[in-house]
């Protein structure tokens, strides 16, 4: 069981505050009292009052207006924010959409209708030279509503992006932000105040794109939104996931509990339940049949029904596939190298490209770019960075290397295309790379030995539990040398697969532990010594809270046979 401590080990005097500065926040009651004089004026981003006077101006002459959806959460929920604004704020507007064809991101020119008058592209797009050059020449406005990096500002659209944007701080803030802000923006200009009603969205877009909690604008919005839940399939969505969630709506249950719902559905789905989401998050007063049970229910309960089942098929999915890749790695002795690079082929459902490759960088703690060719001489895919590695900056790193054709995207999480005859030459260069990786085991703020457990200290950290999530990561603990009775120790629940204990009047928990652990570890002895990781939270129960330790890992150090 490995570990380090971060931080400097204050679990006595001033934990709260060592666990925020660990965390890069030197003020934590800037973080924790934040309020709207932290939010910047939406007119600090460029164009966008150019851009809202467009948009008025295209729907007040009745003009066809085409928005085109991007592939991920943030993507689905830029998109709803901006219709759903329209839809609430004007009467009678020609407006069609669009959905990619698979995890491709921007606007296709022979998709738009000839006789749109305007496109709209939120969450991407703002390197799309020669599609606004095409759609120009044939008359069509374009405007993006975008947060990705690029090399710059376009000639033939008007685009509104917080990283073009000088006068703007807020650089940590998704398409949804920059959605939520030219809502803003047209409010200003129609005299209303629609756009407040779709911080949820932000609030999923955001967390959904892993964006920055620690910036104190984003925080807010991520905030305000999450306490006001509206839209009719997140609310769906949530009681579909209120086990899980433990009935408590914050970052970090949307980060692991609705995100990943919404993302399944847009890998994994085919095109009308791709379709059926979109409507879903739009509003839609549509019924559907549900056949299992003969009856017609809501889009948005049959939508919350379907996105689970799609998680859970894109799961085995991705185990499956997952299983194929590390044959690759054992075979090619790929694990060898500081940066993995594989040609998946067919090995890999393309639509879990970057899911898999995620996971590849996590359990292997190192870079990883997954490849496939996409037609003669070219291959597409996707590159995920390791946090913990030497590398700050993946995407940055490929493309300095002057082998891609892009890479576009975040700093550690992007796509990426590359010529066939560069492979053999991207492969050279990573084998003779020597990054270094600094993992050192799972991250705990304090090591605790038996005699100072304390179960103020376990309260007071886990009143914190809504603050953490994405930038601020969940404060863990290690007690050492815990002393516990065998009588003390069991399996409890109905399928007997959850281990409690109580030492020192702190429950310890952990859950989907196996019969055969169990009887590994505590079935001879009578007393035993453990070393437990774990995370602080709060049991209450008819207004009493006993302290919890949510289990992360654990070892058993000695056993007494009596």
């Amino acid at each position: 069981m490995r570990y380090t401590v971060i931080g400097d080990n204050d679990y006595l005097f001033n934990p709260i505050d060592s666990i925020f500065k660990s965390r890069g926040v030197d003020n934590k009651d800037v973080i924790l009292n934040l309020d709207e004089s932290c939010c910047h004026d939406y007119k600090l981003l460029k164009n966008i009052e150019l851009a809202a006077d467009k948009l008025i101006q295209h729907i007040e002459n009745g003009s066809k207006i085409f928005i085109q959806a991007d592939p991920d959460c943030d993507g689905y929920s830029s998109i709803s924010i901006l219709i759903n604004y329209i839809n609430k704020s004007f009467k009678d507007v020609n407006l069609v959409w669009q959905l990619p064809e698979g995890k491709e991101h921007g606007v296709k020119v022979k998709n738009v209708p000839d006789d749109t008058g305007l496109v709209v592209i939120p969450d991407s797009g703002s390197n799309q030279y020669a599609e606004h050059k095409a759609l120009k020449e044939k008359g069509i406005d374009v405007i993006v509503l975008d947060h990705h990096i690029c090399e710059k500002e376009s000639e033939n659209a008007i685009v509104v992006n917080n990283q073009l944007s000088p006068l703007y701080p807020n650089k940590n803030l998704s398409g949804a932000g920059v959605v939520y802000k030219f809502c803003l923006a047209l409010d200003g200009k129609l005299g209303i105040q629609n756009a407040d009603n779709y911080l949820d969205l932000l609030a999923v877009g955001n967390i959904g794109d892993m964006m920055d909690l620690r910036e104190p604008e984003t925080r807010y919005l991520v905030k305000k939104g999450l306490e006001n839940i509206k839209n009719p399939l997140l609310k769906e969505i949530i009681i579909k996931q209120d086990y899980s969630m433990n009935s408590t709506v914050n970052i970090h249950n949307i980060s692991f509990f609705v995100c990943p719902l919404i993302n399944a559905g847009i890998r994994f789905g085919s095109k009308e339940d791709k379709i059926q989401l979109l409507e879903a998050l739009l509003e839609s007063e549509k019924e559907v049949h549900y056949k299992k049970k003969d009856v017609y229910e809501s889009i948005q309960t049959a939508t919350a029904r379907d996105l689970s089942n799609l998680r859970n098929r894109q799961n085995k999915a991705r185990d499956k596939s997952a299983e194929k890749i590390a044959a690759l790695i054992e075979e090619n002795n790929l694990h060898e190298r500081s940066i993995l690079t594989i040609k998946v082929g067919e090995v890999l459902d393309k639509n879990l490209t970057g899911l898999v490759a995620n996971n590849l960088a996590k359990e292997h703690k190192k870079p990883v770019v997954l490849l496939r060719e996409k037609e003669q001489g070219v291959f597409t895919g996707s590159g995920r960075g390791y946090d913990k590695g030497g590398i700050s900056n993946f995407r940055e790193y490929l493309l300095n290397t002057g082998l891609f054709n892009f890479c576009e995207g975040h700093d550690n999480s992007f796509g990426v295309e590359i010529k066939a005859e560069n492979i053999p030459l991207l492969e050279e260069l990573l084998q003779k790379s020597k990054v270094s990786n600094t993992d050192s085991g799972i991250e705990v703020d304090f090591e605790i030995p038996y005699e100072d457990m304390s179960r103020d200290l376990v309260i007071k950290v886990g009143e914190f539990k809504n603050e953490w999530g994405s930038t601020l990561p969940e404060p863990k603990l290690i007690y050492k040398e815990i002393v516990v009775d065998s009588s003390d120790i069991a399996l409890i629940g109905k399928k007997k697969n959850t281990l409690k204990f109580t030492s020192n009047g702190i429950e310890f928990i952990k859950f989907f532990v196996k019969q055969e652990e169990f009887e590994r570890n505590f079935d001879s002895g009578e007393t035993f010594y453990l070393d437990v990781i774990g995370k602080c939270s709060i049991n209450e129960w008819n207004g009493n809270k006993t302290p919890q330790i949510e289990i992360v890992d654990y070892k058993v150090t000695d056993t007494l046979l009596f």
